[in-house]
């Protein structure tokens, strides 16, 4: 009992001191912790939703789990224009530092990682896919009972441990920003078509609606061809992203100085919060 109250109290010593040197005053991880990760389909990495503590920064999370700031910009958009106490922060967790077990006198370094099941997920893609396991041998040692024909969405599955003492860098994945992986299949058509061709540039402002798919490209302009890709730069975020013109801008509802109409979903990849912004675009 006294060996396992001394390993608690040198796991909080540990982060405390771990917080101190990224700067912040609180530590990011306690014992009492449960990490629950879902898989991004677009990057297939592990992603978990920190959400900042008082007196936490961006800058002081991103080191807690070996991630450069940018990495965090590339996978949270929208903190490039700031973030208040109780932001949700999400960062990678490398399958590498997942440990399946530790030893008993170490219980206090290491905190339980879990597995949200997203619709139509099943254990063999778990196993396989997501893990990189061979088989479900250890799902079903750390989920004693475990039946894969009973799933259900947003149920969580243990599938191993994590250091409570932070994420070194040289463990880390490489993070992609999440949204310039999707538009990567209109890029690729985009290079495709306009080889040789030449393009047409419209810089200025650009306005967004709420309408439309959520999950689509898709933009409406004053003279690029319905059904033509454009290519869309926003300097604040040193984006590039394609979309598909799918209408002409309605006259009567935007300023003649608009340029370009994006959906939601190009609105999330430039992380933008404001109604206009400026933006540089090339289209046949």
């Amino acid at each position: 009992m006294k060996h396992s109250i001394l390993c608690l109290l040198l796991a909080v010593v540990c982060v405390v001191q771990t917080a101190g040197a990224t700067g912040d005053s609180l530590y990011f991880l306690l014992p009492s912790d449960t990490v629950i990760v879902k898989s991004d389909p677009a990057s297939g990495h592990l992603l978990f939703d920190h959400y900042l503590a008082p007196k936490q920064t961006l800058y002081g999370a991103a080191r807690f789990y070996g991630l450069t700031l940018e990495d965090v910009y590339r996978l949270n958009p929208g903190l490039r224009t700031g973030y208040t106490p109780g932001t949700r922060v999400t960062v990678a967790i490398p399958r590498n530092v997942i440990r399946p077990k530790f030893s008993p006198d170490s219980i206090a370094w290491f905190v339980p990682v879990r597995y949200r099941m997203a619709p139509g997920e099943t254990v063999y893609g778990l196993t396989r896919r997501v893990l990189g396991q061979p088989d479900d041998q250890l799902l079903r040692t750390l989920n004693p009972g475990l039946d894969p024909t009973q799933l259900s969405p947003g149920q969580v599955l243990k599938i191993g441990y994590l250091r409570l003492d932070g994420i070194q860098p040289d463990s880390q994945v490489v993070v992609e920003d999440p949204y310039l992986l999707r538009n990567r299949p209109l890029h690729d058509l985009w290079l495709s078509r306009t080889q040789g061709v030449t393009l047409r540039s419209t810089n200025g402002k650009a306005s967004w609606t709420n309408q439309g798919d959520p999950n689509k490209w898709m933009v409406l302009h004053r003279t690029a061809p319905i059904g033509s890709l454009i290519e869309i730069e926003d300097p604040r975020s040193r984006k590039t992203v394609y979309a598909r013109v799918v209408a002409r801008i309605p006259e009567q509802v935007y300023d003649s100085r608009v340029v370009l109409v994006v959906s939601p979903l190009l609105v999330k990849a430039f992380g933008v919060r404001d109604r206009e912004f400026y933006v540089r675009t090339r289209h046949l």
